[in-house]
């Protein structure tokens, strides 16, 4: 009885008690991490057990980075929704049981919105966001409105979330955007001479219903839609690549003296790099 009295009154206890309460801890964090609460809007109740956050840059521009939150009643794949160069749509496809929260939170720690599906909702300057951790590679807070109206409609939420922020994959591109930079400023070339052939061959996939041989009329409107919103030179900031993908970082001037600034989606096909997708918005010189 003396010795065993000795284990639990001595040292060996104490080291043992410390060890006991430092897993309590860790499991306490772990059950931390993710995401939790509930969103409710109308009689349709969305709780909420999984969080994945990304980084999305709108531009090259620091001040305008967001982190955006998903949250979600099962697990999202956070590995292709950081790969993905919209992350919103990344996440639809995957079609989460019950719908999926997003959060926006600005690159000043402030909430610039957020979205609940499958209601389509949009809100912002609502309830109380408080932010735990805001770093580059972790965020974590709780945004909670007990009372919220939209049209007749009742709504409120805590959504609370601990996660790290999950980089997007690739390297860096050479400055001006090496390969993927030079098909897109040549796309440009293209489109701003109505270099049909040229599209065609630069255009991906799209190119095909855009610029049909036998349609000139279906010609004439992709070349002014295309043309709207596109500069006619593109300054290209930066660039990432993963595998046959590239995104690049862009502003420049379109034909209507406005200047644009956001990002290209390229592609690596049989034929070369290809264009797919513009986000570009009108800034102010």
């Amino acid at each position: 009885m003396g010795d065993s009295q000795g284990i639990r009154n001595g040292p060996n206890a104490l080291a043992l008690a410390a060890a006991l309460i430092a897993a309590a801890l860790i499991g306490t964090n772990a059950k931390a991490q993710g995401g939790s609460g509930y969103f409710r809007y109308a009689d349709a109740r969305l709780a909420l057990k999984h969080a994945v956050a990304v980084s999305e840059e709108p531009t090259d521009r620091a001040d305008e980075r967001r982190t955006l939150v998903f949250l979600s009643a099962e697990p999202l794949d956070a590995a292709a929704i950081a790969a993905a160069f919209d992350a919103a749509d990344a996440v639809r496809d995957q079609k989460p049981a019950g719908g999926y929260v997003r959060v926006c939170i600005a690159a000043d720690g402030s909430e610039c919105g957020l979205y609940y599906s499958p209601e389509g909702f949009n809100s912002g300057g609502y309830g109380e966001l408080s932010l735990q951790r805001n770093e580059p590679a972790h965020i974590a807070g709780r945004w909670l409105l007990a009372k919220g109206d939209f049209l007749g409609t009742p709504y409120d939420y805590d959504l609370r979330f601990d996660t790290p922020i999950v980089p997007a994959p690739g390297s860096d591109l050479p400055a001006g955007g090496g390969a993927p930079g030079a098909a897109y400023n040549a796309w440009l070339d293209a489109l701003a001479k109505g270099d049909v052939a040229a599209l065609r061959r630069m255009g991906g996939e799209d190119a095909r219903w855009r610029f049909p041989d036998d349609d000139p009329g279906t010609v004439k409107e992709s070349l002014k839609s295309l043309r709207d919103g596109e500069p006619l030179r593109a300054q290209i900031s930066r660039g990432r690549q993963h595998a046959d993908q590239a995104v690049l970082w862009v502003e420049g001037v379109d034909r209507d003296d406005i200047r644009r600034r956001g990002r290209v989606l390229m592609r690596r096909s049989a034929a070369g790099w290809q264009h797919v997708e513009s986000d570009l918005d009108s800034v102010d010189e």
